[in-house]
């Protein structure tokens, strides 16, 4: 039998209107959005690391704090309104650039300003 793949999706879009590009500000030495991937890395049951999100340099972050960000999605889906839902189910939508197996997928979410101190 074949281990299901386990993927944490990261919602993290650009457009933050109560603080501006808060995924990738500075807090305590890092872009905030690294630590809900270090989290999400460091889970023993978790296969991939996937960042979700409609901004370049969210996307080039991401991938340098070691998760994945094959695609960006569309605008239509980073509005202030935008569900959780309609965004797991474009990442489902991409499965070419996010799993190539059929071997099932479980998904869990780590949001990017989990662990924010106010």
């Amino acid at each position: 039998m074949i281990a299901p793949e386990i993927l944490a999706i990261i919602p993290a879009r650009g457009g933050s209107k109560g603080i501006p590009r808060k995924n990738i500000r500075t807090f305590a030495g890092h872009p905030l959005i690294a630590f809900s991937i270090a989290a999400a890395l460091q889970a023993e049951m978790v296969t991939r690391v996937l960042v979700s999100t409609d901004d370049d340099e969210i996307a080039e972050v991401a991938r340098r704090y070691g998760a994945e960000a094959p695609f960006l999605r569309p605008a239509k889906l980073a509005a202030d309104r935008t569900t959780d839902l309609p965004v797991f189910l474009r990442v489902r939508s991409a499965r070419g650039a996010v799993w190539t197996g059929e071997s099932g997928c479980c998904w869990i979410t780590r949001r990017p300003n989990a662990y924010a101190v106010c």
